[in-house]
């Protein structure tokens, strides 16, 4: 692509690997509190969970993935990591994504899914709803031992949660910056879709293209989908959102489809390749 609108493309580009290794740092942050890891073998275990997530509901695969990569007797506290590193993006998306409904809600009232209008009535409930789950997530990340503490108490699942005192000896200060990791995470991600979508000249402000992701990862956080099927999800939603600000309808689609090939299947190809060598490693 050339043209003013290049520069806009490759950065979208660039950024898909800063994105990939800020959520790798986040795992080799974690990881390392037991385990020795390196940052690059960080970033191999993150693109094979990703491998293994397209295929799975809610992308639960991610789990087996990441702990490949850690000594048997480490798994189960992986994945106890791992559900963290998920909590403290779902955190960041409720939260960006209730201030995205709150700033977008007088124009939401004109968008229609499934043929249902989304009345003031439908959107407080909605908003409230997810105001009611930002703090039950946070109050799940910052006081997960309460949970751990619960499990210690169920005959049948005490021993598979031994594992879990893994958060209950991490430091707020740890936790405070995973979250703010995520959150970057979250900003440089939708930066891509605004960029790509000023390149492809779709119409939609820096500003209007933020608060419409914000919202689109709202949405897809809280439906439950295949990662290798929601790119038929997240086109009808951003077309729908998006399609408040701009009539290129095309763009906007093309800029979905971009991002969810950038972001996801491209880092999951690679994941594969990676999820190969640990199992020819292993065999020999």
């Amino acid at each position: 692509m050339a043209g003013s609108g290049a520069w806009q493309l490759w950065l979208a580009v660039f950024l898909m690997p800063l994105n990939w290794s800020i959520e790798s740092y986040k795992w080799y942050v974690l990881v390392n509190k037991f385990q020795k890891l390196s940052f690059v073998k960080s970033f191999e275990a993150v693109l094979s969970g990703l491998s293994l997530a397209m295929n799975t509901p809610n992308r639960i695969g991610e789990y087996g993935g990441r702990v490949l990569y850690l000594q048997p007797e480490f798994r189960y506290r992986g994945v106890a990591l791992t559900i963290l590193c998920s909590v403290s993006q779902l955190f960041v998306t409720l939260v960006v994504g209730f201030f995205s409904l709150l700033i977008l809600k007088p124009q939401l009232q004109s968008v229609h899914f499934s043929g249902t209008a989304l009345t003031d009535i439908l959107l407080n409930v909605f908003l409230y709803a997810v105001l009611a789950m930002a703090v039950v997530t946070g109050l799940f990340y910052f006081r997960l031992q309460w949970l751990v503490k619960v499990m210690k108490w169920i005959p049948f699942v005490k021993e598979k949660f031994s594992f879990a005192f893994v958060p209950e000896h991490l430091k707020g200060k740890t936790m405070v910056k995973i979250l703010f990791y995520s959150f970057l995470r979250f900003m440089v991600f939708a930066a891509q879709y605004v960029l790509l979508w000023k390149a492809l000249n779709a119409g939609i402000d820096a500003w209007q293209g933020f608060w419409c992701i914000a919202l689109v990862f709202l949405i897809m956080a809280i439906v439950p989908s295949f990662a290798i099927a929601e790119i038929g999800i997240r086109g009808k939603v951003a077309l729908s959102i998006a399609g408040l600000f701009s009539v290129n309808s095309l763009a906007i689609l093309a800029g979905t489809v971009g991002i969810w090939l950038l972001n996801l299947v491209l880092p999951a190809l690679t994941g594969s390749l990676f999820l190969l060598t640990v199992k020819i490693f292993k065999e020999r």
